[in-house]
């Protein structure tokens, strides 16, 4: 079961900040949206271009589901990456799901297979820290685990 962020809005400052400073910036993303609007932006959906990913992927777009809290003395966010194509999913996540694995935690699911481990930031800042997802996403992620079978 997950557990739900306590409570608050998320800072639509913020998001306005991670659409402009990173995700309008990635060539592999399409379209950037608040979720469920502007006015009561919630989250942000970023839509990724399946042929430019790396192992493509199709014909369906692939997801990006930011939400994000700043609070003290964490942030808590969560950010997934969803394949409706492979069933693949991937997520980052600074929440209270899983103690045990520290204040971070990457986790993937296939078709096949699950795991889950704890992950530090090199970074602090939100728009950083969301660099360095991407970037590992892109890099490492979807080349590794998008097709790996626990066989």
């Amino acid at each position: 079961m997950s557990i739900q962020h306590p409570g608050g809005d998320p800072n639509a400052n913020l998001y306005a900040q991670l659409k402009q400073d990173v995700l309008e910036r990635i060539p592999h993303i399409t379209t950037v949206e608040y979720v469920p609007d502007d006015v009561q932006a919630k989250q942000l959906q970023a839509t990724f271009d399946p042929t430019r990913l790396d192992p493509q992927t199709g014909p369906e777009s692939p997801k990006l589901i930011i939400a994000w809290y700043r609070q003290t003395p964490h942030d808590w966010f969560r950010v997934n990456y969803t394949d409706p194509n492979t069933g693949f999913h991937a997520g980052w996540h600074q929440d209270e799901d899983h103690p045990d694995l520290g204040r971070a935690h990457f986790q993937y699911k296939t078709e096949t297979g699950e795991d889950r481990w704890g992950i530090t930031f090199e970074h602090e800042t939100p728009s950083l820290i969301l660099w360095e997802i991407i970037d590992e996403l892109l890099e490492e992620v979807l080349p590794t685990y998008q097709y790996y079978s626990h066989s």
